[in-house]
């Protein structure tokens, strides 16, 4: 069992060293970890440090997989992620990033795509290995995102090799959101597992495969279900700022 998109204190807004995550992940049953540091954090030199601290800290029983997460100017919203980055690379656009990745990386989401209100350039589409169909930090642990599905789905008619994966987006151990990947115990290179699509994604009270092949029906609860929860969510937080409000005056 292991996790994708976690932050180490390599990036500026993480908490967790490399150790840490390390002992984290022994006391969770988490056997790898896919490690997505901010890419504008690092120089070539500190990325070639974070990976070979990434080798050293690895074993058989828990293995720290070096990777990256990107941003691009002029498009808001997007990042991509490239996990099992095996050298630097510094692409510009997202076009770069699939050609630059493409030898480099080993397997390649869009995370979180609610941020860029699902717009995902065609290259992007065409190129990337995964959507990050359950981000827990933006699509909290209890759901995950029937947008994103929605997006996966339509990305599969011309690409069924397309897969969906949850994603913790983790900065912080001691708020570990519970999303996690299952690959079968015989499987000795989780990201081979990945790429091919042999794998489960599991939540708190969920789990579904890489396809997403989630019946109308099903699909419908859940964009009801995660209406719901998210209206409940933004009345809680104006609660909680009128609280806030009133108790400084």
């Amino acid at each position: 069992m292991g996790v994708i998109h976690v932050h180490t204190d390599y990036s500026h807004d993480g908490r967790d060293s490399l150790e840490g995550l390390r002992d984290w992940a022994l006391g969770h049953g988490i056997s790898w970890i896919g490690l997505t540091d901010h890419a504008e954090d690092l120089t070539p030199e500190r990325f070639d440090e974070f990976a070979g601290r990434c080798r050293a800290l690895s074993d058989a029983r828990v293995s720290l997989i070096a990777g990256l997460e990107f941003r691009f100017a002029g498009y808001t919203g997007l990042h991509l992620l490239a996990l099992g980055l095996s050298r630097w690379i510094e692409p510009r656009t997202p076009a770069d990033f699939i050609r630059d990745a493409r030898g480099a990386a080993r397997f390649t989401v869009v995370a979180h795509p609610i941020l860029a209100d699902y717009r995902v350039p065609g290259e992007v589409l065409a190129g990337i290995d995964a959507i990050e169909v359950w981000n827990a930090a933006y699509n909290t642990r209890f759901l995950p995102d029937p947008r994103a599905i929605r997006l996966l789905r339509d990305a599969r008619v011309r690409r069924p090799e397309l897969v969906g994966v949850v994603g913790l987006d983790q900065h912080d151990s001691a708020n570990d959101r519970e999303t996690r990947i299952l690959v079968a115990a015989e499987e000795r290179d989780p990201l081979a597992a990945l790429a091919a699509g042999r794998y489960v994604n599991l939540g708190r009270g969920m789990r579904f495969d890489p396809s997403l092949s989630l019946g109308p029906a099903r699909l419908g609860a859940l964009s009801v279900a995660r209406w719901s929860f998210d209206r409940l969510e933004r009345v809680q937080h104006h609660v909680v700022r009128a609280l806030r409000r009133h108790r400084a005056r």
